[in-house]
């Protein structure tokens, strides 16, 4: 019943836009057996403004590189394809939140930060706890509320309604999602990444960020994405509607492995790197 009534929203949503261009052409090429990294910085290339970006990002302080990286082609073959499909997927997502800007209940703006914030929280945790592909966790933290955006976009009203819940009640959006709506961002988010050709862990990243399902298994990319909303909420990193900051799970942060000694060092890390990466994508 909910895969119906979401179903029925996403070809509704006439000005939200496909995969970005740039982006869609990327994923096909690191999926051809014979594409080249020549090819692939070629690709970016083509984008002046996003290989602008994709250099300032990779001579920013997230990275620490000693020596300055000139060109996208060395950056292609320094980072690794998967790095910069990401990097290209944050600059490509902000030209769709700034499409709507203000214009809605939601402020398109403090949500697209609050996604780079979950992104840069969601990869230092991935990195402190030493997960293997840290930069595909920056891409399931960075998505995870894109469902906010349709819900925003396409059900004006009743999501308006639903904003107006949680400013009252201050219970989570997702429930008061769930009781005005019938189905939550989270839901709708994976629909979208479904659509999109998201990979399987970047959509379960993106549909289990609430833990919402306990019978599902908890993998650790899918507790860091849960643990990096939360902290990015309690640090005020932009925002995803939510009235108080919600509580961790305690499976999360255990099956991370991390000890509370380092969340200090984790929280003025996220803090740092969000302000440069938010004005490296906003230049």
């Amino acid at each position: 019943m909910k895969e119906k009534k979401i179903d029925r929203i996403l070809p509704s949503v006439g000005r939200l836009p496909t995969l970005p261009v740039i982006y869609a052409k990327l994923s096909q090429l690191l999926q051809a057996p014979n594409a080249t990294i020549r090819v692939i910085s070629d690709v970016i290339s083509e984008d002046p403004a996003t290989a602008a970006k994709v250099l300032r990002i990779v001579n920013s302080a997230f990275y620490g590189f000693p020596q300055r990286i000139g060109n996208v082609q060395r950056a292609v073959v320094i980072l690794g394809l998967n790095e910069i499909k990401n990097l290209v997927l944050a600059t490509s997502i902000l030209q769709v939140f700034r499409r709507f800007g203000s214009e809605h209940v939601f402020d398109m703006d403090r949500l697209w930060e609050h996604s780079i914030g979950c992104a840069v929280a969601s990869r230092v945790l991935a990195e402190a706890a030493y997960l293997r592909n840290p930069e595909d966790v920056f891409a399931g933290g960075l998505m995870h509320d894109i469902g906010k955006l349709i819900h925003a976009v396409s059900l004006p009203e009743k999501f308006a309604n639903v904003i107006n819940e949680v400013h009252e009640t201050g219970k989570p959006i997702i429930q008061a999602e769930e009781q005005i709506l019938g189905f939550n961002h989270a839901e709708t988010g994976r629909a979208l990444a479904v659509k999109w050709h998201f990979p399987a862990e970047t959509v379960n990243m993106i549909t289990r960020h609430h833990l919402d399902d306990a019978s599902a298994e908890l993998t650790k990319e899918i507790a860091a994405v849960h643990v990096g909303n939360t902290l990015c909420i309690a640090l005020g990193l932009g925002s995803g509607g939510e009235k108080r900051v919600p509580v961790v799970d305690e499976k999360a942060w255990q099956i991370l492995g991390l000890k509370l000694s380092q969340l200090e060092p984790i929280m003025a890390r996220i803090e740092k790197l969000f302000k440069e990466s938010t004005d490296i994508l906003r230049g």
